[in-house]
């Protein structure tokens, strides 16, 4: 009995191979797929604050959402926005119980700005952290608020510009503008700086003050509106803060920074003065043993002169403005100076020095060495020479 081979055609193998390939396709697009709620299930967050209190031992989580909706027959939409609070045993319950309040489910994804109080900076920060970036989508990128004032009425506060005080922040914050001296810490940069060797974080510190003048409109005058004051910092080491002052805020937002903008001014002991636009500036920081040199390099442009006996248009190659540069680089360097020694005396690394004195002198380097510490700081300001 003879056996008879079974030929396959290639076209028939070309489209075996494809079918296998097309399976392998799907697999792995939709296998890694993750079901997520519907938009319409989801409410938007702006922005978000967290308060532990002490007493009851519970977190207050609290929540500014924007709701835009449009009146039928008309194309106008209206946007308010609404704030809710909750309290639970953990962060996730809290936000759970916001969840239920309003019926929805609570995502994070778009809030950029993120409301924390003395007390709940005090916590581990890692197990704070946890569930807002992971179960609830916070973005690394999100912005870390500081204030006095608790965050459910920082969140409540009308703000003259745009109502939301969570809008405010995010728009200033984000693209930079606004008062000087205000520090940009974001979540990934605070995750960093807590579980370095110097443990310290600096935060813009929100100040309210309530408009002496109010908004008008067309139906007389809207009461209740705010200003949020941006030019301090808050430094912050577990449970130790402190608040630094407005100049000195200045030059610690751009140490910290590499895109820090704003404006710098120098004024004499005559009065004479000259205000700088920041238009770059680049950090630099290394260590030789227990000695960390900070180099300081700023670009700016001569934005404003007052009271200089002249009678032209001064211009960043003027022989003045170059004096006032150079007296403005001593007192910006006498200002990181001061910085040091209130960092040793409030037992707060938040200049980072510890950590850069670490990879120098490697493991032997004894924990809470800041007194032990040289910090010698060069600035360096190069000024525009276009009119």
């Amino acid at each position: 009995m003879t056996t008879k081979k079974l030929h396959i055609s290639k076209n028939l193998a070309y489209s075996k191979w494809l079918a296998i390939l097309l399976i392998a396709v799907v697999l792995v697009i939709y296998g890694r797929t993750v079901k997520s709620p519907s938009l319409t299930k989801t409410q938007i967050v702006l922005g978000a604050g967290i308060d532990y209190l002490e007493e009851e031992q519970v977190f207050e989580v609290t929540t500014q959402s924007a709701i835009v909706a449009s009146t039928y027959g008309t194309g106008d939409a209206q946007t308010t926005y609404n704030v809710y609070s909750s309290t639970g045993k953990t962060v996730a319950e809290a936000l759970d119980g916001i969840s239920r309040k309003i019926g929805l489910n609570i995502s994070l994804a778009h809030c950029n700005v993120l409301f924390l109080s003395n007390s709940a900076l005090a916590l581990d920060h890692l197990q704070l952290f946890y569930p807002l970036t992971g179960m609830y989508s916070l973005p690394e990128q999100s912005v870390i608020v500081a204030s006095a004032i608790p965050p459910k009425d920082l969140l409540a506060k009308r703000i003259g510009t745009t109502v939301s005080s969570a809008l405010f922040l995010q728009n200033t914050l984000s693209s930079q503008e606004g008062d000087d001296g205000m520090i940009r810490t974001t979540v990934k940069d605070f995750l960093a700086c807590s579980m370095s060797r110097s443990h310290a974080n600096a935060l813009p510190y929100v100040e309210v003050k309530e408009l002496e003048v109010q908004p008008q409109n067309s139906d007389g005058e809207i009461k209740d509106n705010f200003e949020l004051i941006l030019n301090r910092a808050l430094v912050v080491d577990k449970d130790k803060t402190y608040i630094i002052d407005e100049k000195r805020s200045e030059i610690l937002s751009i140490y910290l920074s590499s895109d820090a903008t704003g404006t710098l001014n120098y004024t004499s002991q005559s009065g004479e003065s000259m205000e700088f636009k920041v238009l770059s500036e680049n950090v630099s920081l290394n260590a030789k043993g227990r000695t960390v040199y900070a180099k300081i390099n700023i670009n700016v442009d001569l934005l404003d002169v007052q009271f200089v006996n002249t009678d032209r248009v001064l211009t960043g190659a003027d022989e003045i403005v170059m004096s006032f540069a150079k007296a403005l680089e001593k007192e910006l360097e006498a200002r990181l100076l001061s910085l040091f020694e209130t960092s040793k005396q409030v037992g707060i690394d938040f200049l980072g020095l510890q950590d850069k004195a670490y990879r120098s002198v490697g493991r032997t380097l004894e924990e809470n060495c800041l007194d032990t510490l040289t910090f010698v700081p060069t600035v360096k300001i190069t000024v525009s020479e276009s009119a």
